[in-house]
């Protein structure tokens, strides 16, 4: 227990946020009056809403503190509206932004709603790496909610486009990119998947910082070309890799990708699983996106009557 004076001082503390709240709505009541004006506004040049604005973020962030998350977001979208009608596009954009980010504690829908709103100003207004991050931040926010792949991958669709127009926005632009290939793949558009981690590997050969990144994409392509079943295909695109980056072939994912190749002809279940045990089960462990296909591709294999051919890469 603390001493008598930090209780004491303890015991102050919570109401003084508690009156937080009243306090916010006092100050949006002078915002209001900011908007309306008197009897004389026309003397005073009409509506401020440089000072309505001021007071409508205060109130706004008492309202964050007390929690009270609807009135915060409403404050700021008056913030908004005062900052359209006066004419800075800017200014709306970043209101908007702050408006969802408070929805976003209690309404994905609503929070998307306003994110939506300053996407399509920063647009307009050619300021894609804002509306990039904001597409990514809804995105991510679906993906966390394991909405429906279809939801997830438009919305990383969407911001790979256009950080690809922002010229400092190449890396997000490969992150939003594998995402949609990863959804993709999920979603059974296999061509499109391997056609975007193709794409990605010759691009990152192509960069001294990001060429030891390329194999993962060939592994990646070459994994759902496996799934795809069709052997010449996938002989095919495992000469291709190699050809295109010569380190690929002796790297550890283009050596266990070979093998895999060769069991998968064969039809070697059991050749299959225990090199995946050999060189990543037991030294590193697969990502459950990788685990996903390969599994689906072990499942293709005729296992032994019998046999435990369970494939275990968690």
């Amino acid at each position: 227990f603390g001493s008598s004076r930090e209780l004491l001082h303890a015991g102050r503390a919570l109401p003084s946020v508690a009156r937080m709240g009243d306090s916010a709505r006092n100050l949006v009541k002078q915002a209001d009056q900011k908007l309306k004006g008197g009897l004389f506004s026309f003397l005073t040049g009409g509506p401020k809403y440089d000072e309505a604005i001021d007071l409508y973020q205060q109130a706004a962030n008492q309202f964050k503190l007390s929690k009270e998350w609807q009135e915060a977001a409403n404050c700021f979208t008056q913030c908004a509206h005062c900052a359209k009608a006066s004419g800075s596009s800017t200014d709306e954009a970043n209101f908007l932004q702050e408006a969802g980010n408070v929805l976003k504690r209690i309404s994905s829908a609503e929070a998307v709603e306003q994110y939506e709103k300053a996407i399509s100003i920063y647009n307009a207004g050619g300021r894609f790496q804002n509306s990039g991050k904001l597409l990514l931040t809804i995105a991510e926010m679906y993906e966390a909610e394991r909405l429906q792949h279809k939801e997830v991958k438009e919305y990383y669709k969407r911001a790979a486009e256009v950080f690809e127009l922002d010229d400092h926005g190449k890396s997000n632009f490969t992150k939003c990119n594998l995402k949609v290939a990863e959804y993709a793949a999920q979603d059974g558009d296999l061509q499109e998947a391997i056609r975007i981690f193709e794409s990605e590997g010759e691009k990152a050969l192509q960069n001294n910082l990001l060429q030891y990144g390329a194999k993962d994409h060939f592994f990646r392509a070459g994994i759902l070309h496996l799934v795809g079943g069709d052997t010449v295909t996938v002989n095919l695109a495992v000469e291709k890799y190699r050809n295109m980056d010569p380190r690929f072939a002796s790297s550890r994912e283009g050596e266990l990708l070979g093998a895999l190749a060769e069991a998968f002809e064969a039809r070697d279940v059991e050749a299959f699983v225990d090199k995946l045990r050999q060189d990543y089960d037991t030294i590193t462990k697969l990502d459950a996106w990788k685990t996903e296909f390969l599994v689906k591709v072990k499942d293709q294999l005729q296992a032994p009557e019998g046999a435990d051919g369970e494939l275990d890469l968690t």
